[in-house]
C-alpha cells in the first residue's frame, strides 16, 4: 500500500481529510498528521510518506516551503496542493515546484481525492517502472563492458601482441592501464575440476565460475590497477601492475592477494584453488609468455598438491633423466606379485614405480601413461579370471581411464592406484579360493600361490600353517580332488601357460619364474599335464585353456 501523510493548520479540516475515505480500500494507508509545515519536515524523515497532502497557507513554513523541503530531502515523495481559495500565485508555484495537482478546499470530494490520488499513484509508478529500467540500462552496460574487459584481458595474455585484433591503445577505453613499474601474470585454476565437472551441472558451473569473478574482483579492487578474466571453464587470469620496481612489494602485494583469495573462495565456496605466478613482465608485449610459462609452471601443482601458489622461482623442471616406465620387466614382476595374490609384493612395486616418477619429477602426461599401463594390465588380469570389472573398478566399470584425469596431484593418483589393485587382489582372492574352502586350505592356496617360484613342499606348507603334514595332505586333497605335490604342478603349468600366452617373455624365463628346476624337467612337467610340449602350445594360433 502506499503511505499518505496529511498537513493542514486547520485541525477540522485534517480530520475531514481523514474520514472522507475507506483508505485501506483504495491501496492507500495513513502514515501521519502534522498541522505545520515544519512538523511535517520532521515527520516525513522518519515516516518516509509516498504521497503528501498540504495545505498551502499556513503560519511559519507554508506549503510552498514545504513542496521545496520535499524536493530536496524527499524528491520521490508526491505532493497534492489545497487551499481554501483560488490563489493563482500558490497554484502557479505549487505546480512549477512539482506538486501533482491542488484542490481547492470547497470543491473537495471523496471522488476528486481518489481521482487525485491516482494521478499520484500513476506518477509513483511511472517513476519506478522508468528507474527499474534505468537500473537495468546500467546494469547491462556494466556487464557490456565487463564482458568486453575481460575478453581484452584473455586475448592479451593468450594472444601475439604483434596482431591487429589485440589492440593495446585501446585498453585504457576500457579502463585497463598499467603502470610502468611492470605487470604479473597469475594463473589461477580450480582444483580437482574434473570432479565438480562429474557432480554439478553447466548451470551450476556458470554459477559458480561467476561466484569466484565475484570474489576475486573485489579483493583485487583493494590492489589498485589489477584485472581478471576467465580464460577456461575452470581456469582464470589476474594481471596485477604496480608503481614501483620493489621486489619485496610486488611479492607482498600478490601474495596477500593471493591468500585473501583463496581463503574467502574455500569459505564461502568450498572450492581450493592453485596459483602460478609470472615473471615481473617490463612491457606489456611481453605478457602473453610470461602468462605460457606460468600456466606450464602451474603443473607444479601435480607435485605440491592443492591448494598451491607456484612463484616463478619455485617452479621445478624435470630432471635430465630418464622417467620410468612400466616396461616388460616391471609387468612381469607385477603380475607375478599378482598371481601369488601378495599384496605387500604388489604395493612394493607401485611404490617404487611412483617414488622413481617423484624423484625424476616426471612431467604430469607421462605418470598419467604409466598409470595407463597399469590399468591395461589390471584389465588384462581380469579378462583372464573372468572377473567382473565392476567388481575393482565401481560404478565407472570399464572406463577407468578417464577416471584418471579427476586427479591432479601424485599423491591422489598413487593412492587411487593402489586401490585399485588392492581391489583386484581382493577379487582375484575370492575367484581363485572359493568360500567352500576351509581356512585352513584357503591359507595354504594363498600361500602356494604366493611361494610357487620357490622350492616348496608338503611339509613347509604344513609347518607356515602350523599343523601336521598328514593331516594337511588328508584334508587338502580332500577339498581340492588334487595331491598337494600335483596341485603345485598344475598351478606352476597354468602360470607358465599364462606367460606364454602373453608372449613377452622366453620360456627360458619362464622355467624360472614358474618355480621348475630345470628346462627339461619343465618341458616333461607340460607334455604330462596338456597333452603337448611348450614349443607347440606357443605356435598355436588360439592359445586358449587346453
Amino acid at each position: 500500500m502506499l503511505r499518505v501523510m496529511m498537513v493542514d493548520d486547520d485541525l477540522p479540516m485534517l480530520s475531514h481529510l481523514k474520514n472522507m475515505l475507506e483508505w485501506e480500500k483504495y491501496g492507500f494507508v495513513l502514515c501521519g498528521e502534522a498541522n505545520g509545515g515544519k512538523s511535517a519536515g520532521r515527520m516525513a524523515d522518519e515516516r518516509k510518506p509516498d504521497i503528501v497532502i498540504t495545505d498551502m497557507s499556513m503560519p511559519g513554513m507554508d506549503g510552498l516551503e514545504l513542496i521545496d523541503y520535499f524536493q530536496k530531502f524527499h524528491p520521490r515523495t508526491k505532493i497534492i496542493a489545497v487551499s481554501g481559495y483560488s490563489d493563482v500565485h500558490y497554484i502557479r508555484n505549487s505546480m512549477r515546484n512539482g506538486a501533482v495537482d491542488y484542490i481547492l478546499k470547497h470543491e473537495l470530494s471523496p471522488g476528486l481525492l481518489l481521482d487525485v490520488l491516482g494521478k499520484a499513484s500513476d506518477k509513483l509508478v511511472e517513476e519506478r517502472i522508468a528507474t527499474e529500467r534505468s537500473a537495468q540500462l546500467q546494469l547491462q552496460l556494466e556487464r557490456s563492458r565487463s564482458m568486453l574487459k575481460e575478453d581484452a584481458i584473455r586475448r592479451l595474455v593468450q594472444e601475439d601482441p604483434s596482431d591487429e585484433s589485440v589492440s593495446v591503445a585501446a585498453l585504457p577505453e576500457l579502463g585497463i592501464e598499467f603502470y610502468s613499474g611492470g605487470v604479473t601474470a597469475v594463473v589461477v585454476s580450480w582444483d580437482g575440476y574434473m570432479l565438480l565437472k562429474e557432480r554439478l551441472e553447466r548451470k551450476d558451473l556458470d554459477n559458480l565460475a561467476q561466484s569466484f569473478r565475484d570474489i576475486a574482483g573485489n579483493i583485487l579492487a583493494d590492489a589498485d590497477k589489477a584485472y581478471l578474466s576467465q580464460t577456461e571453464e575452470s581456469k582464470f587470469v589476474l594481471l596485477f601492475t604496480l608503481h614501483t620496481s620493489s621486489r619485496l612489494l610486488w611479492h607482498t602485494t600478490i601474495h596477500e592477494a593471493l591468500r585473501r583469495i583463496r581463503t574467502s573462495v574455500k569459505r564461502q565456496l568450498n572450492l581450493s584453488v592453485s596459483c602460478s605466478v609470472s615473471v615481473l613482465c617490463d612491457s606489456v608485449a611481453d605478457i602473453p609468455k610470461a602468462y605460457s610459462e606460468a600456466e606450464r609452471a602451474l603443473e607444479e601443482r601435480f607435485y605440491a598438491g592443492t591448494d598451491a601458489v607456484i612463484w616463478p622461482e619455485s617452479a621445478r623442471k624435470p630432471k635430465e633423466t630418464e622417467v620410468p616406465t612400466v616396461d616388460v620387466r616391471l609387468e612381469r614382476e607385477l603380475s607375478l606379485r599378482l598371481s601369488r595374490l601378495d599384496e605387500e609384493g604388489v604395493g612394493e612395486v607401485l611404490n617404487d614405480l611412483f617414488d622413481q616418477m617423484i624423484e625424476a619429477h616426471a612431467a604430469y602426461k607421462s605418470v598419467q601413461m604409466a598409470c595407463v599401463e597399469l590399468i591395461h594390465l589390471a584389465n588384462r588380469s581380469l579378462k583372464e579370471t573372468g572377473i567382473s570389472e565392476k567388481e575393482v573398478f565401481g560404478d565407472i566399470g570399464a572406463n577407468p581411464y578417464e577416471t584418471l584425469l579427476q586427479f591432479d596431484t601424485v599423491r591422489s593418483l598413487r593412492d587411487w592406484m593402489t586401490e585399485v589393485y588392492r581391489d583386484l587382489l581382493r577379487a582375484l582372492r575370492s575367484r581363485q579360493a572359493p568360500s567352500t574352502h576351509s581356512d585352513l586350505v584357503r591359507r595354504t592356496l594363498e600361500w602356494i600361490r604366493r611361494h610357487h617360484a620357490e622350492p616348496i613342499t608338503l611339509q613347509l606348507a604344513a609347518d607356515e600353517a602350523c599343523v601336521n603334514s598328514s593331516y594337511l595332505s588328508r584334508v587338502f586333497k580332500e577339498e581340492t580332488k588334487l595331491g598337494f605335490a600335483d596341485y603345485v604342478t598344475r598351478f606352476r603349468v597354468d602360470q607358465a601357460k599364462k606367460m606364454i600366452r602373453e608372449g613377452e617373455t622366453d620360456l627360458k624365463e619362464i622355467v624360472r619364474i614358474t618355480g621348475f628346476s630345470s628346462y627339461n624337467y619343465f618341458f616333461t612337467v607340460f607334455k604330462k599335464v596338456t597333452g603337448i610340449t611348450p614349443l607347440e602350445y606357443e605356435k598355436m594360433p588360439d592359445r586358449t585353456e587346453t
